[in-house]
């Protein structure tokens, strides 16, 4: 296909060279509308679209009778005009053929009939690559990444195409293939604001390593003004660029700091720094990374679901587009990344017990256990054989490792916390509570093994179970508390001893057994969750809020290789 559409270009410009004046002074000369010829159909030969070897152009003719469709130049001009503004989307006109494209049209006048076909045909494909990117993206994540489980659009192009052309509406099918999310809005609008500075050319902050805290002075304070003035962080400028960290100052970096993800204590460190080395080109290629990751996932998330976003370190809850929670998250480390995936809530766990994944033992367990077994009783392990028998930790030999599992109870303290919600997933993932409940204190968050840890957890169980009689936040509290058990076992021994002691005041002689409540311990608790809730674990660094530039660090270190590979 592409050597046919060389030659044709070639045939094209050679003739456009000798007829077109003539023919532009005839059509400006001429009273008459001749749009109406324009509207003939061709028949294309059908070895063309057989040689492409391209089965979906060539079912699209088929269904079409192996006839020209871009018949009516108003569709032509209108795609034209769209794939040349590709740009906006994140995309490349280029992709599309744009040039290509735009010369046979402004010389269709005087192309032969076979010229022509060839002409419509490169217009479908360009159509059908486009829907095909704005519908799903140019890449499929699951050949880019082993941890991203969306699941995969399945997009009807033919279909899209041609109710597009056979019912005059090819705009709407085309607008229609554009992700709706507010996000993606958004972005295209950060992207259009990003094009609209000026260039960047000042100098990155490489070399600063120390911290500069307020109302000190620091050699590097006017470029640090400099690219605070141009992000519009400071609003007035500092015309004298002293090396002083004044109270002006002060409150730019805290805007800044807050624009990303930040702790706005106005103390410039290594992440803002960081922040502040980030160019305007390198902020629009990051946009264009998550336009393309926007694309990607499910264009409707339900009417009502959990949505993450793993490097903001957020969690809230969306029903019937109210935002109803709003939490912290901690998430996977880089070595142990969060994986990218659509689910749905199945069911509550109170007083989790945890049995330790292979990945943790492996790293984290045996290589202390080798030289010390007492790692097991120190981190509240028990060891269980196939019969669920319990291990003295003594007798562990590495070689017969496979043979065990190794379990927390249920526990304030263990690594669920109080609380686990599950759902289906390829992970053995979950969003829990933890036992680092000081990590919610941190800008920086991706501290975990893979799992989603909640702020709140109790308070999202609340949510998601949805029945205040049953399960008030108060039960959840007292279920998952073992002081509070611990308090009812006391009070059912003092009425015991209570009710014993009157029994002995009236028969002194009388012998009563002394017998001992079982000392309290928290059991594991299933409730499930009727309810649709959907969950969606997403990955994007980049958005707009009311003209306000977001950014968050890319702490899996994706968006540059996502636009690499993109371009």
């Amino acid at each position: 296909m592409n050597k046919i559409y060389l030659v044709s270009l070639i045939i094209i410009l050679a003739s456009c060279n000798k007829t077109n004046h003539n023919n532009n002074s005839i059509s400006k000369s001429s009273f008459f509308d001749f749009s109406f010829f324009d509207k003939k159909e061709i028949t294309i030969d059908s070895l063309i679209l057989i040689n492409s070897k391209n089965a979906t152009l060539l079912e699209f003719y088929r269904t079409h009778k192996f006839n020209t469709v871009w018949n009516s130049q108003s569709d032509r001009e209108w795609f034209l005009n769209e794939i040349s503004n590709a740009g906006k989307e994140g995309l490349k006109p280029e992709d599309y053929n744009y040039k290509e494209l735009n010369l046979l049209e402004e010389n269709r006048a005087n192309l032969s009939d076979s010229i022509i076909s060839i002409y419509d045909i490169l217009l479908t494909k360009s159509t059908q690559l486009y829907i095909n990117h704005l519908s799903k993206g140019k890449l499929n994540p699951k050949k880019l990444y082993s941890n991203w489980d969306l699941e995969e659009k399945k997009i009807l192009v033919n279909k899209i195409l041609s109710d597009g052309l056979d019912n005059n509406n090819l705009k709407n099918a085309i607008e229609n293939c554009k992700p709706k999310h507010l996000v993606y809005q958004k972005l295209k609008e950060s992207l259009r604001i990003l094009k609209q500075f000026p260039e960047d050319n000042l100098k990155e902050l490489v070399d600063l390593k120390e911290k500069i805290v307020p109302n000190k002075k620091n050699k590097y304070l006017p470029l640090i003004k400099k690219r605070l003035f141009y992000w519009g962080d400071m609003i007035e400028k500092d015309t004298l660029l002293t090396t002083l960290y004044n109270k002006k100052t002060q409150e730019a970096v805290k805007i800044f700091q807050a624009r990303h993800g930040l702790k706005p204590d106005a103390v410039i460190g290594r992440s803002t720094i960081d922040a502040l080395n980030f160019s305007r080109n390198q902020r629009i290629e990051q946009v264009i990374a998550n336009l393309e990751r926007w694309r990607w996932f499910a264009n409707d998330f339900g009417e009502h679901y959990l949505l993450i976003n793993i490097p903001d370190y957020s969690i809230v809850a969306v029903k019937k587009s109210d935002t109803l929670q709003s939490q912290r998250v901690v998430v996977g480390k880089e070595s142990r990344k969060t994986p990218v995936l659509d689910s749905k809530i199945s069911n509550i766990n109170l007083n989790p017990n945890w049995t330790v994944p292979p990945t943790i033992l492996k790293e984290d367990i045996y290589p202390d256990a080798i030289r010390n077994c007492g790692i097991f009783k120190k981190k509240g392990l028990i060891i269980l054989d196939e019969k669920n028998n319990e291990i003295n930790p003594y007798s562990w030999k590495m070689e017969d490792t496979y043979k065990y599992k190794y379990v927390q109870k249920p526990s304030r303290n263990n690594s669920l916390g109080s609380m686990k919600i599950n759902f289906p997933n390829h992970y053995s993932v979950y969003l829990h509570d933890t036992n680092h409940r000081n990590f919610f204190a941190y800008s920086y968050r991706s501290l975990s093994s893979g799992c989603v840890r909640l702020e709140k957890p109790l308070e999202m169980a609340t949510y998601i179970i949805n029945d205040t009689i049953k399960w008030p936040l108060q039960k959840i509290k007292d279920t998952t508390d073992i002081v509070y058990y611990r308090k009812l076992a006391r009070k059912k021994q003092q009425e015991i001893d209570s009710k014993n002691a009157k029994l002995l005041a009236k028969n002194p002689k009388l012998i009563i057994e002394n017998k001992q409540l079982p000392k309290p311990e928290l059991k594991t608790i299933v409730i499930k969750v009727n309810e649709d809730i959907r969950l969606h674990q997403l990955y994007w660094t980049a958005w707009e809020t009311n003209g306000i530039l977001n950014f968050r660090e890319d702490i899996y270190c994706l968006d540059s290789d996502l636009y690499n590979k993109l371009r």
